[in-house]
């Protein structure tokens, strides 16, 4: 029976993880060079360019740290890898969230603006930051990445009706979006 180049690459980081739990660090540059660009985009849609690098090198350093319990009970490397990216864009999300109430709790006279310039944006791009993070990762692991909703669950550790709702919504609300956009 012929392996498909996925089944391949999905062996191949299986392996590479196993090794890099055995403590070879040049194995995380093998599973690094298969998956950066593709974590580095998504990175970037959801919470924008400029912190994507720092982003998916958090998401590396984690990975190297949990290679030991990849099991591969996730359906391959790359959605164990998307959920830990999940994880650590939902925690820097919480971080900031924290630092802007710490700051407004010392002067609440003069709220400063925490929302950065948008600057120019494709339309996609400015419906995409319409929706929140959370509906935003999911449409954007589903219709983009191509994860089934029972792999996106598993990555971020909700129930399949959680995400279900979740894309339905942003569908919906980018539909709304594109209606009534000049």
């Amino acid at each position: 029976m012929a392996r498909t180049a996925d089944g391949a690459r999905d062996d191949a980081d299986t392996t590479a993880l196993r090794r890099v739990a055995a403590g070879d660090v040049n194995a995380l540059g093998e599973v690094y060079d298969r998956h950066a660009r593709s974590l580095l985009t998504f990175v970037a849609r959801v919470s924008g360019p400029i912190d994507a690098e720092d982003v998916v090198h958090t998401v590396f350093v984690r990975a190297a740290r949990l290679a030991g319990s990849y099991d591969g009970r996730a359906s391959s490397a790359r959605s164990w890898l998307f959920g830990i990216t999940a994880k650590v864009l939902q925690e820097r999300r919480r971080s900031f969230v924290r630092g802007v109430r710490a700051l407004l709790r010392l002067d609440s006279t003069a709220a400063p603006s925490v929302i950065p310039a948008m600057g120019s944006r494709t339309d996609i791009e400015r419906g995409l930051a319409a929706l929140t993070e959370a509906k935003r990762v999911v449409i954007l692991l589903a219709d983009l990445e191509g994860f089934t909703c029972d792999e996106i669950a598993q990555m971020l550790g909700i129930p399949v009706g959680t995400v279900w709702t979740r894309l339905h919504h942003a569908r919906r609300e980018l539909r709304n979006f594109y209606e009534g956009a000049p």
